[in-house]
């Protein structure tokens, strides 16, 4: 990935409620809004674009969360990382990076586009179902090409689904992408133009993908959304 940083300026906006697509380890977050606190309490929707097989640009996450204390929906587009991976982050980064105040109490959706099944993808899945108290819904888009098999997806997910859910009612679904050799988000500048839609980044093409679920009795700690095995779509 380039080492060029684009600044991105956000001022006096309280009335901004829709921000994206950032993207941490290339831009820098610089709030210009007279408060000491650095944050814009207004945005209730995110989306970002973060190449999880780039160490740097994962690190800068959790900062660019703790600019926007009451979000509520957050979309994180997964691309694909061209040149060799950068490295890692494991679940002790997120645990032992504070608090971030969004996730603990105001996210109520998260969707992941184009998942690959890489460690760094799960951790940070895992980090939001452990910590997102108020979590109602985490839908989780996979990447055609990394599955072939509902065996393969039970086996990349089983750590999310033990996972220790903050949220009991939160609901996770899952979908394999209709889409191939996806590099970016998908864009429409005639939804992003049209205000009357409350949330411009939800496309919903992962609507009429194939819809994943598991089967079997769930344990203790699973409820009846937290599901991983192939079913058709409805």
């Amino acid at each position: 990935m380039a080492n060029r940083s684009f600044r991105i300026k956000i001022g006096r906006a309280p009335n901004l409620l829709v921000l994206g697509y950032l993207k941490p380890g290339e831009q820098e977050l610089v709030i210009v809004a007279g408060s000491k606190e650095n944050i814009v309490p207004s945005v209730q929707i995110l989306a970002m674009e973060v190449p999880f097989g780039v160490r740097n640009a994962i690190k800068k996450v959790p900062g660019f969360l703790r600019c926007f204390p009451n979000l509520e929906t957050l979309h994180v587009q997964s691309p694909r990382i061209r040149e060799e991976s950068t490295g890692k982050v494991n679940l002790k980064f997120w645990q032992e990076g504070g608090p971030i105040k969004c996730v603990l109490q105001s996210m109520k959706k998260l969707f992941f586009y184009e998942f690959r099944g890489s460690r760094s993808e799960l951790t940070f899945l895992k980090f939001i179902a452990e910590r997102g108290r108020v979590l109602e819904q985490m839908v989780v888009v996979l990447a055609s090409e990394c599955f072939s098999s509902g065996d393969n997806v039970n086996a990349k997910l089983k750590p999310l689904a033990d996972a220790k859910w903050s949220s009991k009612a939160c609901k996770l679904e899952l979908f394999r992408s209709p889409l191939t050799n996806v590099s970016g988000p998908r864009h429409n500048h005639e939804l992003a133009a049209d205000f009357g839609f409350a949330d411009p980044f939800d496309l919903k093409y992962y609507s009429k993908a194939e819809r994943i679920s598991r089967s079997g009795k769930p344990s203790a700690k699973q409820d009846q959304y937290h599901k991983l095995s192939m079913e058709p779509s409805c």
